[in-house]
């Protein structure tokens, strides 16, 4: 990542960070990439900076994770449900799609990054929220931890205490 600025704003439990970035990778932006913590703030600059240090690893993890899961994300969603209904597209979040899209998987045409969630840099950890085609209600949200996804699911398993 290049060296992005992140304007910080102190919340109750839970602190956003603004930036400007409009894609992070192959990854088009819903909006702009946001980041979120439950640090103090005051460890922000290491937060970063652990990101930048790890952001190629993270990515493909990510890439890896979801191109090997896509099938069954896209099953348990029942999304494909809404092209029986003789449409040939349907509009979502991330812009009209179709059942052959779906059914290709391109993660960077179905997804788009809303945050990431940071923590402690010695937890060698973080979050991510996406918008998703197959599931605009809930998203997608994955925690990765080491080398390793711990958890996926819609986008609040990226706040689970680690």
């Amino acid at each position: 990542m290049k060296t992005t600025k992140i304007t910080w704003q102190a919340g109750d439990e839970l602190h956003e960070g603004t930036t400007e970035l409009s894609a992070w990778h192959g990854f088009k932006a819903y909006g702009n990439v946001g980041f979120l913590t439950q640090e103090d703030l005051s460890i922000a600059d290491s937060m970063q900076q652990w990101f930048i240090d790890n952001e190629r690893r993270i990515y493909a993890l990510v890439c890896d994770y979801v191109k090997q899961n896509y099938q069954e994300l896209l099953e348990e969603s029942e999304f494909l449900d809404v092209f029986d209904e003789d449409s040939e597209t349907y509009p979502t979040r991330v812009g009209e799609v179709n059942e052959a899209d779906m059914r290709a998987g391109d993660i960077f045409k179905l997804m788009q990054l809303s945050a990431f969630v940071l923590h402690q840099p010695s937890k060698n950890a973080l979050g991510m929220i996406f918008e998703c085609a197959w599931d605009e209600e809930h998203g997608f949200g994955i925690v990765i931890q080491g080398d390793e996804v711990i958890s996926q699911g819609f986008e609040q398993v990226v706040y689970r205490s680690l």
